[in-house]
Formats: C-alpha cells, structure tokens, sequence
C-alpha cells in the first residue's frame, strides 16, 4: 500500500508511528515501576503484587488476535492503531487515581490492550512499507523493550521530583502530543487513488 499522493509524507509517518508504539509500551514500564513503588503504601501482599504485575500480560494475551483481526481487515490501520493508543488514556488516568489492590488490577488489565497495539502497528507498518513483517516485528520489538526499559528507568525519578500521581499524568500528555501529530498525517491514500 504505498502512497501515490506525493502530499502524504511517508518520512514523516514512520518516525511517529514507532513513536506511539515506543510509548504504548513505555506505559507498561510506567505501570510496573509505580506498582512496585506503592506496594507498601497500599500494602500489597506478594500474591497481590504478582497479580498485578500479570494482569497487562493476561489480559493482553485475550486482547491481541481480536485487534489483529481488527486491523488486518481494516482499511485503515492506522486509525485502528490511534484508537487502541487513545484507549490508554482512561487506565493511565485511573492509575493517578489509584487507591486499592483492585484499582491497580482494573488498570493493570486495562493496560493489556499494549500488545494489541504492537500488532496493529505491526499491521499498519508492514502495509505501509511492504517491509518483512519478521524484520518489523524484531525492530518493534527492540523499540518498544527500549521505551518499557525507558520508563521504567525514569519513572521512579519522576515520581520522586512531583509524586507518583504525576507520572500517569505526565504520560497522558505524551500520548496526546505523539497522537495529535500521528493523527495530523492523515491516513495514506489507497492506491489507485
């Protein structure tokens, strides 16, 4: 699906889409630091804390053939992929808001729509590109360990200059920034179009 319209900016489109992608997985590395971080404080017992950290895997394991199928289908993926991404938001607000074990299960599972999002973007790219799908699943792959390591890494700075409460927040906003350019691009034209 290569572009025939010279005004939709390709370079432009690949940079943004990896970013989203990086992001929707640096909010798993935002989830699991602040987890651990306010296991004590919401006196997490072990079994609980292991649960929590699962939940996005669980829940993302149910969550990835429907939205590949959604996307493979889709005649436009890219919009499939913002949707998904958008979807983060309301979780990453109910982690800032966050005050018991079962708060952090429900945005733990809600955080499961991550993988979905990589395959939708892995969906998009490789329509996009007419790349290997193999070559873009290892490079998605490698970006998106680099954005949970990322935030994983940062969050515990960030949480310790303006509160816990601010990290989610402060993700948010990066998710409208990255989805309000990617969105800005428009969708790439059908051929023959």
């Amino acid at each position: 699906m290569h572009p025939e319209n010279q005004d939709w900016n390709l370079p432009s489109s690949l940079p943004l889409a990896t970013l989203v992608l990086a992001l929707a997985a640096g909010s798993w590395g935002v989830f699991g630091a602040l987890v651990r971080l306010i296991s004590r404080p919401f006196e997490l017992t072990d079994p609980q804390l292991g649960l929590t950290l699962a939940a996005p895997v669980l829940a993302g394991m149910a969550l990835v053939w429907p939205l590949h199928h959604r996307a493979v289908h889709a005649s436009n993926p890219g919009r499939v992929m913002l949707a998904v991404f958008l979807a983060l938001i309301p979780f990453l607000a109910g982690l800032a808001l966050a005050s018991r074990f079962s708060h952090l299960l429900l945005v733990g599972a809600g955080l499961g729509l991550v993988p979905g999002c990589l395959v939708v973007g892995l969906t998009y790219l490789r329509r996009l590109t007419h790349i290997p799908a193999r070559f873009i699943a290892t490079g998605l792959l490698v970006l998106c360990g680099l954005g949970f390591l990322f935030a994983y890494a940062t969050t515990p700075m960030i949480s310790d200059a303006f509160g816990w409460r601010f990290t989610p927040i402060m993700s948010i906003g990066l998710i409208v920034i990255a989805a309000g350019l990617f969105a800005a691009l428009g969708e790439p034209p059908e051929p023959g179009h």
